[in-house]
């Protein structure tokens, strides 16, 4: 390799190669630095691992789809649960006057039991029993208590069949009778009633006291007044006015049919 040129500092003359003085004007020269400035560059290679790699443009283009897939999935659960919540919770005012029936589940299975006297029909759980029954009306032990079906001839005074209906009762088996409640939106079949539910100590045969709740329910359509009672253990922490079988007496009050 051919030795880079080399001129003095303070005159420009040229030197001679690895001169420590300038031959004009006797200036020092650094020869060290000027055989270092005539080495050539080292290149270093990059340690291994320096630098990240690149990802395949395919894998990223995944992800981000897959990322895509999860979040329209879950926007589609929470706007789905809204809507049912909508449907099944409501925000409706509770119905106090002119109510259509309810809907309700529908029992697993049914018989049916016709009054030949007043022509209305009533649908019943098959797995409830027939304690007697005539051309007027029906009574039924259910699973844990009982349902009186009665008819006769009309009577606009409703509040007087209900309060008929619990005058009735003897008085040496239902005890302390007390209104708990009045039964808001209350119908046989699609007519509109009245009705109310109570509470009571029936004393049974051993001479046992059992707190009970019973409803008593009335209407009247073309000539025919019908008052449904309907008994149950008190549970009035875990159903509503304290019946467990308040669902399935709203079912017969539902599917009532009017001769």
């Amino acid at each position: 390799m051919e030795a880079v040129p080399r001129f003095c500092g303070r005159c420009g003359s040229p030197l001679a190669p690895g001169a420590p003085f300038c031959g004009r004007c006797g200036a020092p020269q650094q020869v060290a630095a000027a055989v270092a400035a005539s080495a050539p560059y080292v290149y270093r290679a990059a340690p291994p691992g320096a630098y990240p790699g690149t990802r395949s443009p395919r894998l990223s283009q995944i992800m981000v789809a897959g990322a895509l897939l999860v979040i329209l999935s879950v926007a589609t659960v929470a706007i789905s649960a809204f809507a049912v919540s909508r449907v099944i919770g409501g925000t409706h005012a509770t119905c106090t006057a002119n109510c259509n029936p309810k809907i309700v589940q529908p029992l697993p299975a049914s018989s049916t039991y016709m009054s030949s006297a007043f022509k209305y029909q009533v649908d019943y759980n098959d797995h409830w029993t027939v304690r007697s029954s005539d051309a007027g009306g029906i009574s039924l032990g259910t699973k844990v208590g009982t349902l009186d079906v009665t008819g006769m001839k009309a009577s606009t005074d409703l509040p007087g069949l209900i309060q008929g209906a619990v005058t009735a009762l003897p008085s040496a088996t239902w005890q302390n009778v007390t209104r708990y409640a009045d039964l808001k939106g209350a119908h046989i079949g699609d007519q509109n009633g009245l009705g109310a539910v109570y509470s009571a100590n029936l004393v049974g045969s051993n001479a046992t006291a059992t707190k009970v709740m019973f409803v008593v329910i009335a209407a009247t359509r073309g000539g025919v007044s019908v008052v449904v009672f309907g008994v149950n253990p008190a549970d009035l922490k875990n159903f509503p006015n304290g019946m467990p079988e308040g669902q399935e007496f709203d079912y017969l009050c539902q599917e009532f049919r009017w001769g």
